[in-house]
């Protein structure tokens, strides 16, 4: 058989959206990603923000601060929707990114890696945050939804890219 007649398997979703929208997306997972490092290591990311933002981070952080305006018993005892939803975030976008699905295994697993090594840095660098095994977990739990999140958006956008007939060249690795 002609090796020229062999198919190579595809590795990517069809189609992918441009570098540009692409780079946007990774841009915008950087970002969300030093946004969740600084507000899991948050005793340290206070005056930091004071000193970029000035005094609309003390009004913002009034307006989120729950135990300043509701009893301590009505709070909820765990902040797992906290890290499953920042976390998640940031696989998704890093996901929109990376667009291959190889790609979307190894930035899952590196963005886990990175919420591990936040979750115990809070034990090094923090002394308002404490390390607990299930704000690990929570990590995982988002991290794990965003890569679903954005393996869902591949799919949608071939289906969507093969229904619309939006002409692009090879698919190939």
């Amino acid at each position: 058989m002609n090796r020229s007649a062999v198919s190579v398997p595809t590795v990517r979703p069809l189609r992918r959206p441009s570098i540009v929208v692409r780079a946007l997306f990774g841009l915008l997972g950087v970002a969300v990603a030093l946004f969740n490092i600084a507000l899991m290591l948050s005793d340290r990311a206070p005056g930091f923000l004071r000193r970029v933002f000035g005094d609309a981070v003390d009004r913002l952080s009034d307006r989120i601060d729950a135990a300043a305006r509701i009893p301590a018993e009505q709070l909820p005892g765990s902040d797992a929707i906290v890290h499953i939803s920042v976390w998640g975030a940031a696989m998704v976008l890093v996901g929109l990114a990376v667009w291959t699905w190889r790609g979307l295994l190894i930035a899952a697993l590196s963005v886990f890696t990175i919420s591990i090594f936040v979750e115990v840095a809070q034990g090094v660098y923090s002394t308002s945050r404490a390390v607990e095994p299930s704000d690990a977990i929570a990590n995982g739990v988002g991290v794990g939804v965003g890569t679903v999140a954005a393996a869902i958006a591949y799919l949608l956008w071939s289906v969507g890219s093969m229904l619309f007939g939006r002409s692009s060249g090879t698919n190939t690795v």
